[in-house]
């Protein structure tokens, strides 16, 4: 799935920090904000959006504060200053400049995540298509295709109604353990987690491409065939070369390539890429 900008004569600018703002928030958090900014935008141009629903957050470095979409925007209007800055306990630190708040259930589903697992500072949780196709038809994913080695292991989560109550905070937090980066929440979505927005992202469309292939290979009403299925060596062999290659920068290649396409099209992400 390749990226497809539509023509724009007047492109909303995702880095709309002023310099006053800077002042504000700092030079991590600004650049926190334009990463987080710029991975909702590709997310509405990869189609991966549903409405104004699901989430994407980042921690802002050196806190414990999350910065999460202002519930009410499109993915396609959400710039950098308009993110709002929450606490895990989800108090509001600061509302950005819009003038919508944040959605609770991704308060609930994300807060878990990011209170139990130190190692994933990004989230992305979508509702695209083939995403919950495979959400609402698949019990166990199989590795079946290369992009598979980029989300293995992949953890499960029952679907419990509309997620509202801290109470779900806890099953949440022990069905997305280490060293799993990639959640199937069943009849819901994806989710995915990194170290970083650019990890989390890469992760998110390897996930959605294995799940666009069980859709196209006609594998969510039928099992994928034994032979079909990669080997544990294979996977365990291909897991160590992708690894070697990327090494900590997992996903920062191909998130800094996108974000030069944004700036091309004058989006001016304020992304700082090569």
């Amino acid at each position: 799935m390749s990226l497809r900008l539509p023509w724009s004569r007047n492109p909303l600018k995702i880095n709309d920090i002023t310099s006053s703002l800077k002042k504000v928030w700092g030079t991590q958090e600004s650049e926190a904000r334009c990463k987080l900014a710029t991975a909702y935008r590709l997310t509405h141009f990869f189609g991966w959006d549903d409405l104004i629903y699901g989430h994407l957050t980042l921690k802002v470095p050196g806190t414990q504060h999350i910065l999460i979409n202002p519930f009410g925007l499109h993915y396609n209007e959400v710039t950098a200053s308009s993110l709002v800055k929450i606490d895990l306990a989800g108090n509001v630190i600061d509302k950005g400049t819009s003038n919508f708040s944040f959605q609770r259930t991704g308060y609930v589903i994300h807060s878990a995540i990011h209170e139990s697992r130190s190692d994933l500072n990004a989230l992305m949780h979508i509702h695209s298509r083939a995403g919950v196709g495979v959400a609402c038809s698949v019990d166990k994913m199989v590795p079946m295709c290369q992009h598979s080695v980029f989300i293995e292991p992949v953890s499960y989560h029952p679907f419990r109604g509309i997620v509202t109550q801290e109470s779900e905070k806890i099953e949440l937090a022990e069905n997305f353990l280490a060293p799993s980066k990639c959640l199937l929440m069943k009849n819901h979505g994806l989710l995915t987690g990194g170290a970083t927005i650019e990890e989390a992202f890469s992760r998110m469309y390897n996930f959605h491409t294995v799940c666009q292939a069980y859709v196209d290979a006609g594998y969510t009403h039928r099992p994928v065939p034994p032979e079909k299925i990669l080997s544990e060596d294979i996977i365990e062999m291909s897991v160590k070369a992708a690894a070697s290659m990327d090494g900590e920068d997992f996903g920062m290649m191909d998130f800094a390539a996108l974000a030069r396409q944004l700036d091309s099209a004058g989006y001016e992400t304020g992304y700082a890429h090569p």
